[in-house]
């Protein structure tokens, strides 16, 4: 296993739960087939990088590239992600990671495991891009009994991912913290 720098990218189906409870139970499958197929569609015809790694977590999509990997702007690729998803109606999160993540280019993914009775696959190796990518997915949504909100819908960079691009934005940007991670908030 090598420890190598990766980019992250994540898409979430940002209103699933609010889909699921707002009609028919039909209604929401079909809802929730067509995101899926939507979504293996567009990876398909433009995928970020080649090589990449990507995982279904049902909720979203993660895709994972080495920093060293072959890609275009991941940025735009977000945009142009999330800008498909909004035409069929679909409220999401974008987020762009960066940080160490183990790679073992022997090992097939997802790995099952042997554990009894128990099914185990492990679709990752440690992967820092893939933590603070559930890390501030899940920081866009609010917690209303605690009254904390939400970060929202919206397109959210990894200030790590953006300076590992050689960006910077264009003016200071409001930061926003999540399990010490910093991300801001790059479009609605």
């Amino acid at each position: 296993m090598l420890d190598e720098n990766a980019f992250g990218l994540l898409i979430s189906y940002h209103n699933l739960e609010d889909d699921e409870y707002a009609g028919e139970r039909a209604d929401f499958i079909e809802r929730y087939a067509a995101f899926g197929a939507l979504v293996r569609a567009r990876l398909a015809e433009h995928p970020p990088a080649t090589p990449a790694h990507a995982l279904d977590l049902g909720h979203a999509l993660y895709v994972e590239l080495l920093d060293d990997a072959e890609h275009g702007d991941l940025v735009a690729w977000l945009k142009s992600f999330r800008a498909a998803l909004t035409e069929h109606g679909y409220q999401s999160a974008g987020v762009l990671t960066f940080g160490s993540a183990w790679v073992d280019a022997t090992a097939p993914r997802p790995d099952a495991l042997d554990c009894g009775a128990i099914r185990l696959t492990r679709a990752s190796l440690p992967s820092e891009p893939l933590r603070r990518a559930l890390l501030a997915e899940a920081a866009t949504h609010a917690d209303e009994e605690a009254g904390i909100p939400g970060w929202g819908a919206g397109l959210y960079l990894d200030v790590d991912a953006v300076e590992a691009l050689g960006r910077r934005p264009k003016n200071e940007p409001t930061i926003l913290r999540t399990g010490g991670a910093r991300f801001y908030r790059a479009g609605s």
